[in-house]
């Protein structure tokens, strides 16, 4: 398993990331900004959840969230940015926001909510920005874009996700031969074929029909690429 050490970082230099719940969401946004050159400290409880991206993921480990001094035991109180991912449990969201908030101290922190009285919830308990992947994708999409659009993660300005089946004319190819992040400054991170799991994608990966792929880069070329799509 990676590990992450604390004692080797300068708090003082950190512009990494904290992630807090390594479900969909919490994956995928590790992957994209791991490809946009940001440092990633990847926390979820759950052991297999950790053991299946350790390989992937160069700093993740399993901890209680929940729990300020399991967080600082790994050295979380030193990053200045978080996002609690945790998409499954809304108490264990909200608990983990508030070690984050109140106990680490940690000046920007933002949350993905599950519902409309969560996002309330978050706000209350001083999340800077609640994600609300559905209503993101609703305000920030087009129909015509939607319509091709499996879900949409706006996280901020400069940085999206954007899950959506393959386009045909990119199936049998390598990635690295398609193009596609010199034309449109996107990434695909990851691949899901049907009825299994998302898995890291790379350049010698080759898509295939009714694939999922999630992208990550700035919304106007995710916009760009699945209109061309």
């Amino acid at each position: 398993m990676s590990t992450f050490n604390p004692a080797t970082h300068d708090a003082a230099d950190r512009s990494g990331v904290l992630i807090v719940g390594l479900g969909r969401f919490g994956e995928a946004l590790a992957r994209g900004l791991i490809e946009q050159g940001i440092e990633v400290l990847a926390v979820d409880f759950d052991e297999e959840i950790v053991q299946r991206v350790a390989g992937e993921l160069p700093n993740v480990v399993q901890a209680d969230a929940t729990s300020a001094r399991a967080m600082r035991q790994i050295g979380a109180e030193q990053f200045t940015r978080a996002v609690v991912a945790i998409a499954t449990n809304i108490e264990s969201s909200v608990l983990a926001t508030l070690a984050l908030i109140d106990e680490l101290k940690i000046p920007t922190v933002w949350a993905k909510a599950l519902t409309l009285e969560h996002a309330k919830i978050l706000e209350r308990v001083g999340v800077q920005r609640v994600i609300q992947p559905e209503h993101d994708m609703g305000q920030r999409t087009a129909r015509s874009i939607a319509r091709r659009v499996a879900d949409y993660f706006h996280v901020e300005d400069n940085f999206a996700l954007v899950e959506m089946v393959a386009p045909s004319r990119y199936l049998g190819k390598p990635l690295g031969e398609t193009g596609i992040r010199a034309k449109y400054g996107v990434t695909i991170v990851s691949i899901k074929p049907p009825g299994g799991e998302f898995h890291h994608a790379d350049q010698t990966t080759v898509l295939q029909s009714e694939e999922l792929i999630l992208l990550a880069g700035k919304p106007r070329d995710l916009d760009r690429f699945v209109a061309d799509a």
